[in-house]
């Protein structure tokens, strides 16, 4: 069972917060914007309502399917400010350039190795204009990754309720990592509950890159760009201070 349709009930803070950060930066840069891994529009919606043409690129064919779905409801002028693509954000070809592109919700460490990451970065370097701007978010981890982020308890992420009124719960478990290649295992237990009794459970792993911050800083700035601004949360806290990485990049 693919869990895409129950990617919007995620409700933390981290999964709204990058939103007016965003928006706010499409608004003042004008133009195309293009966000890579779009998911299912958490991003790429609220920016077409607020006037923005933006291209929403990502891998997962299910991911888009809900996208748009969600799209079907909009208003035309909505829908019209809306551009989906089915691709790998390592290796596509556009035939517009964009004034901005950004990579949110760390979307960016699905990416295994520093030849697909170089890749990646290649790709956004030939698409941005010379005057635009790139965003990429990956999140920073809180000290050297080691035995202790092994848990292999259920750990609670999130439970909320869909429109349908069933309550869904996230629990994931930490299961390892391998320090040579920089990845860390995950699995993730979606469960789904009518009236308090359990009807659906789904199960999904996932693999993601982690980076310590002169790594991201480095890839970044050998493909090209130069780091402007640097973040550790979406309201400006310092880079040292908050729980993400948030480089804004321009073309060097």
């Amino acid at each position: 069972m693919n869990t895409a349709k129950l990617y919007d009930a995620d409700n933390r803070v981290v999964f709204s917060a990058d939103i007016p950060f965003y928006l706010d930066r499409a608004r003042k840069l004008g133009g195309k914007t293009l966000e890579l891994a779009c998911g299912t529009g958490r991003i790429t919606i609220p920016l077409a309502e607020e006037g923005i043409n933006i291209w929403g690129l990502d891998y997962s064919s299910s991911m888009l399917e809900v996208l748009k779905a969600k799209v079907s409801k909009l208003s035309e002028k909505s829908q019209q400010n809306i551009h989906t693509i089915l691709g790998d954000m390592t290796d596509f070809s556009l035939s517009e350039k964009f004034k901005f592109i950004f990579i949110p919700f760390r979307s960016f460490q699905s990416l295994e190795t520093d030849e697909q990451a170089l890749q990646c970065l290649s790709c956004v370097h030939r698409h941005l204009e010379d005057e635009g701007q790139f965003i990429i978010n990956v999140f920073k981890p809180i000290k050297e990754i080691g035995e202790w982020w092994i848990n292999l308890n259920e750990n609670l992420d999130f439970e909320s309720t869909l429109e349908g009124g069933e309550k869904v719960t996230r629990h994931s478990i930490r299961k390892d990592y391998d320090i040579d290649k920089r990845l860390l295992y995950t699995d993730f237990i979606y469960r789904l509950y009518k009236n308090d009794g359990l009807i659906e459970e789904y199960h999904d792993s996932i693999r993601l890159r982690y980076f310590y911050g002169d790594d991201i800083r480095k890839l970044i700035t050998s493909s090209g760009f130069t780091i402007d601004e640097e973040y550790g949360w979406y309201d400006g806290t310092p880079v040292n201070e908050g729980k993400e990485f948030i480089f804004v990049c321009s073309k060097a």
